[in-house]
């Protein structure tokens, strides 16, 4: 991340459609955006969008993006999806972007509802559902772009009035029951999603976002102010969907999880509770175990003494989060910059991987100056806007939440009771032997797609390749006789770490090429690399193959891999590539953990 990214996205907290053209400007200028990574956004549309692209360009170069967008024809996704001609297979996008009213695909539904009876209109929504599914299908067997579709919001005063609000079947439901219908279709199709285009319209109110003077002229919508808000929404789903997820919170206490400084205050009269401002930190706090929820980790960076701080999240009523919840801490007096090298350092990830959320500007500052990759987040003055501000964070969404997401927290509390053990035992072979770990290497299946993917879009560390795969490449390896994508589980006596890592093989004549392999950083040390390479030197050898090929791609966050293959005697061959020769070597099996394999 540019050192200077972070600070416009502070700039652009205000949401103002001039902030955003100026740094727009500012960055093309500056910035060398043709050096970033490429990425072709193509919008199938049936009104006028390109107010959004400024915004939405901006959001991407922010994310070390370069976008391209290339628009379809007002009304013409469905012909663009299906002909394999359009310029969308000619463009070859990255993503696709579906912006469709529901005005548009549903000709008559506001001025005409009259003309035909609540089934019928059922069978329309049927109708235009399936056509949606059919041209997601459509593009996904020609492209591995990521999907995604806007839902159906409500774009006009009911018909009936007031009395159809007294009616089951009504307009409003119509409306619902073709979001519920259009999620059930697009799902089972691989990377595609839905935008909840209807949430974000009930939130914001459809009236301070409509612009009748602009639709009438140029079927644009929306008034100008509304492209930042709208931008923003959209861009929560593109960076989900594109695994551009922060891993962990970073919190300072006093005056941020609490009103008040428990050092001089106390534990009675810190503020936190049901009344003003205390529940505005307990509804903060609410936000906050939502996306530890989500997977997302917590972590504590505070100047104060630790055990006045435990015992407010041991036992104080009001507090929402638990001492379980927190992967790690720094309750001390050093500097929050060097407390947040050492929360990076313990967790094994990486500082551009971090929020750092605290309310003293100097703090945040000194952050921001030695830690320019991190995201920092100054909390408002105003206490009533605290949930707001948590609800407010960029990339903190997952569009995929897998069970490991679910168990994070947990996981990463079983890391404590880890190094633990390990500072009790005498010699990493006594820690080693006493985990009693046991790991089990299978070959894909649909269940756990979604991981693997998940997993290449995430892992920097030990991730030999850093190639990132979406779920419809993750299957078509799967379908493929001359590839095969291996999920690696692991658990011992203190807990289940679950699927932590994947390898995908692929055949190329008497060659066994390693494309990925990958563990996350949670499990490092254990020696399961050692008894992953056992496992694909089986493999390779079951399939006639009498050279494993690995290779070793350099990048910022992977040096810990550096080194992996000479260490197993693979030959270096070029600047990337080793070579292990299957039928004069032999790479065994950890001694200290139990290997399952299932799957051929």
């Amino acid at each position: 991340m540019h050192p200077d990214f972070e600070k416009i996205k502070v700039k652009l907290s205000l949401f103002k459609t001039n902030d955003y053209i100026d740094c727009l400007n500012d960055i093309e200028n500056n910035q060398g955006v043709k050096n970033l990574r490429p990425l072709k956004i193509a919008v199938l549309r049936s009104y006028t969008v390109e107010p959004l692209e400024p915004i939405l360009r901006l959001r991407f170069i922010l994310e070390e993006y370069n976008p391209q967008f290339a628009y379809g024809g007002y009304g013409q996704y469905a012909q663009e999806a299906l002909d394999d001609k359009s310029f969308l297979y000619v463009f070859k996008p990255d993503i696709v972007l579906f912006l469709l009213r529901s005005g548009d695909l549903l000709p008559g539904f506001y001025g005409e509802y009259n003309g035909k009876s609540f089934f019928q209109w059922q069978q329309i929504m049927e109708s235009t559902v399936e056509q949606l599914g059919a041209c997601a299908i459509a593009i996904r067997e020609k492209l591995d772009s990521r999907i995604l579709v806007q839902n159906m919001g409500f774009e006009d005063l009911l018909y009936w009035g007031v009395y159809d609000a007294q009616r089951t079947q009504n307009q409003i439901h119509l409306i619902h029951e073709l979001n519920r219908a259009l999620i059930a279709r697009l799902t089972p199709i691989a990377n595609t999603f839905v935008w909840d285009y209807n949430h974000f319209v009930s939130r914001k109110g459809y009236e301070t976002l409509y612009d009748p003077k602009m639709w009438y002229i140029s079927k644009n919508p929306f008034k100008y102010s509304a492209y930042p808000e709208i931008a923003n929404d959209l861009f929560r789903y593109f960076a989900a969907a594109m695994g551009k997820v922060k891993k962990c919170i970073v919190l300072d206490l006093d005056n941020a999880l609490w009103g008040g400084v428990v050092g001089e205050d106390g534990f009675e009269r810190i503020q936190l509770g049901e009344d003003y401002p205390g529940a505005c930190y307990r509804d903060m706090q609410k936000e906050l175990l939502k996306l530890y929820h989500r997977g997302i980790l917590l972590a504590i960076n505070s100047k104060n003494n630790e055990e006045e701080v435990f015992e407010v999240i041991d036992k104080h009523p009001g507090m929402i989060l638990r001492r379980k919840h927190f992967a790690a801490h720094r309750v001390n007096w050093k500097d929050k910059a060097t407390n947040l090298e050492e929360l990076a350092q313990e967790l094994n990830i990486g500082i551009d991987s971090m929020i750092f959320i605290d309310d003293n500007p100097l703090e945040c500052e000194l952050v921001r100056q030695l830690h320019p990759e991190c995201t920092v987040i100054e909390l408002p003055e105003k206490k009533y806007k605290l949930p707001g501000t948590i609800q407010a964070l960029f990339n903190v969404e997952n569009i995929n939440i897998t069970e490991e997401d679910k168990k994070k927290g947990e996981i990463y509390q079983s890391q404590i009771e880890r190094k633990k053990v390990q500072q009790a035992a005498s010699s990493l072979e006594e820690y080693l032997k006493s985990l009693d770990v046991v790991v089990s290497i299978k070959e894909a299946d649909s269940f756990s797609v979604p991981r693997i993917a998940q997993l290449t879009q995430k892992t920097n560390q030990m991730n030999l390749t850093t190639r990132r795969y979406f779920e419809a490449e993750i299957e078509s390896f799967m379908k493929s006789p001359l590839s095969s994508v291996f999920y690696v589980s692991v658990k011992d006596r203190l807990g289940d770490h679950g699927i932590v890592g994947v390898i995908i093989l692929k055949i190329e004549g008497e060659k066994c090429l390693i494309d990925t392999f990958l563990l996350s950083c949670r499990v490092l040390g254990l020696t399961i690399e050692q008894s992953m390479l056992a496992h694909i030197q089986e493999r390779a050898r079951e399939s006639g193959c009498k050279q494993l090929v690995g290779e070793y791609i350099p990048t910022k966050k992977n040096t810990p891999a550096a080194g992996f293959y000479e260490a197993a005697n693979f030959k270096k061959q070029g600047d990337f590539l080793f070579v292990f020769d299957l039928k004069s070597r032999e790479i065994p099996l950890s001694p200290y953990i139990t290997l399952g394999v299932s799957g051929s």
